[in-house]
């Protein structure tokens, strides 16, 4: 996407800090944290979507509170794409007739275009194979330059039901019948799904794919069916009692626009900076940030755990108790004294939509990140219980990191869950990926996370008071070494692409918010994994494999969900603006 910033930046001098006024920091404002979450899990936000009212009313609140702190509020502004919506352009006619637009829509994933072809039916439009077991609806069926109408979900077959469901997505069969050379392709729910047919949604986004995508209702379904003798309920019984797929050419003719909007919105990364006081360190930086935003109203599309549900998720622990700790950490070490380095306080906007806040952050960098010796990132630190804990993660990311995180908790001895690696689902993944060392703090996802249950009155005051202590510490010891800390790789940096769905990983981490480039960027490339071994480069733009487009992460993850452990692939990649084909082998 398109993104744009506003940066202003006026240093703040730091005020004298000593081993004394560490000790008397310590005990921090529990109160005042308390405020800051009550406030910003409060109704009258709503849930802290990005771009909407309750969003900028965070970011006011966050500036406020920096310049309580003596310090100024700076801003970077990013754009974002929210979602899509039905175009004004769409229609559709079935052999020159008109029909009601109430009976058909485009999908989110639809190119837009006019196509005029005939339709042919292609069963459930899948291609199965397991073991002695073969689904194939294009076999001996010739989709080139036509519409494709088929089924949506996929047969009821119990013994075969995970081998259809990896190909049973409304998008899959798009990308399907784009690679088998189909015009167009008109998607019905079937009966076996149950006596609603609504239309979809157009509301979240996903890239388009190659061919116009239409989801018609089952009424019009049996209009564009009238000449063969056939009703879709007709198709749909003679599949599921013979367990075979079903084609045939429809001799209708369907001209169809297909126009989709998108929709922007704007939200902001927010922070101070607190300049060290040492002459020889205070061009470094530590880093303190933690995510503002959460999930709005909840529905469908907005990872609610509850998605059926629209109500004020008021996103308490997720992340209002990261924000509020944020702040009262940057009061306590500005009260404390001498802090030899520099450090950045920052709320995030857009984490929830794919870490967008923290990657616009280190894309557009207020300072060198090899300035940066360190970030600290809050996430969920509302829920400290003494039988799970606190989480440390990216202790393997400095040589230091063990020994510090040990000496930050001596004081305490709080029950610590450590783990070395320095990727995962949250902002310092961003900071990793650019070799810089991280500590994810957190005290875990709970029954609450991404619910409207998650509540201020479900926090653990005292809890947070506990982490914000050790937190002090920590960012105190790090912010007064003599010496940077020694960054060192510790677990892949390819994200969290890698599910049930894919048997394979080609071992990099690609760029999920990249909407400005035709195929998918590489961000970084884990050493010794596949993609290095064959030849890929941070920075490379993947617009195939094996001949099939790679027009965007959503083609990337359906191609990938079909490669397999051993396979020997061709990847073709644009660098420097000129096309290179490599081979890769995956393990």
């Amino acid at each position: 996407m398109k993104k744009s910033h506003l940066f202003i930046f006026i240093p703040v001098l730091f005020l004298a800090f000593s081993c004394g006024a560490v000790r008397r920091t310590q005990q921090g404002n529990t109160s005042g944290m308390s405020h800051h979450l009550a406030y910003l899990a409060s109704d009258d936000l709503q849930g802290r979507f990005p771009g909407t009212r309750g969003d900028s009313l965070s970011g006011d609140y966050l500036a406020e509170q920096f310049t309580q702190m003596g310090m100024v509020p700076m801003q970077q502004e990013f754009s974002f794409l929210k979602g899509v919506k039905r175009g004004t352009g769409n229609n559709l006619m079935i052999n020159g007739k008109s029909a009601d637009n109430r009976h058909f829509t485009p999908f989110s994933f639809s190119k837009d275009t006019l196509i005029a072809a005939g339709v042919v039916f292609g069963g459930y439009g899948m291609s199965v194979k397991a073991d002695s077991f073969v689904w194939n609806d294009y076999e001996g069926l010739d989709v080139k330059g036509k519409w494709v109408m088929v089924l949506r979900e996929s047969p009821t077959i119990p013994e075969y039901e995970q081998y259809f469901a990896m190909g049973s997505d409304d998008r899959d069969k798009a990308m399907l019948a784009s690679d088998k050379g189909a015009a167009g392709i008109i998607l019905v729910s079937g009966y076996a799904a149950g006596a609603d047919d609504k239309l979809v949604e157009v509301k979240a986004y996903s890239a388009s794919v190659d061919i116009p995508a239409l989801h018609i209702t089952r009424t019009l379904a049996d209009t564009l069916l009238k000449g063969t003798g056939f009703t879709l309920a007709d198709a749909e019984s003679a599949m599921q009692a013979s367990r075979q797929s079903k084609k045939f050419d429809t001799r209708a003719m369907v001209t169809a626009r297909t126009h989709i909007e998108k929709v922007t919105g704007k939200t902001r990364n927010w922070y101070a900076i607190m300049e060290g006081s040492d002459p020889a360190l205070q061009s470094e930086y530590l880093v303190i940030g933690a995510h503002y935003d959460h999930l709005g109203m909840g529905g469908a599309g907005s990872s609610s755990r509850r998605p059926d549900t629209i109500a004020v998720h008021n996103g308490a622990d997720d992340n209002a108790s990261g924000v509020a700790a944020m702040l009262e950490l940057g009061t306590r070490l500005r009260q404390s004294g001498h802090v030899k380095r520099s450090v950045i306080l920052i709320a995030f906007g857009g984490e929830e939509m794919g870490l967008l806040g923290s990657k616009h952050f280190v894309k557009n960098p207020v300072i060198g990140l090899s300035q940066i010796t360190a970030m600290i990132n809050l996430d969920m630190v509302g829920r400290l219980d003494t039988v799970r804990g606190l989480q440390i993660g990216g202790t393997g990311t400095s040589v230091e990191a063990d020994s510090l995180v040990a000496l930050a908790n001596r004081p305490s001895g709080i029950k610590l869950r450590v783990s070395p690696d320095g990727g995962g689902p949250s902002d310092h993944a961003s900071f990793y990926a650019k070799d810089i060392p991280v500590f994810f703090v957190t005290t875990g996802a709970h029954t609450d996370y991404h619910t409207p249950f998650d509540d201020a009155g479900r926090i653990n005051y005292e809890g947070m008071h506990t982490v914000t202590d050790f937190v002090f510490r920590l960012a105190a010891e790090i912010a007064n070494m003599p010496e940077k800390l020694s960054y060192r790789e510790a677990g892949p940096k390819e994200g969290s692409t890698r599910s049930h769905r894919f048997k394979v990983s080609l071992g990099f981490m690609p760029d999920f918010s990249a909407t400005d480039v035709e195929g998918v960027r590489v961000d970084l490339v884990s050493k010794g994994k596949a993609a290095e071994r064959g030849g890929i480069r941070n920075g490379d733009i993947i617009t195939a494999i094996d001949g099939l487009a790679v027009k965007n992460i959503y083609d990337y993850m359906y191609r990938l969900s079909k490669l397999t452990a051993n396979q020997r692939i061709s990847v073709e990649v644009l660098r420097d603006g000129k096309k290179e084909v490599f081979i890769i082998q995956l393990q």
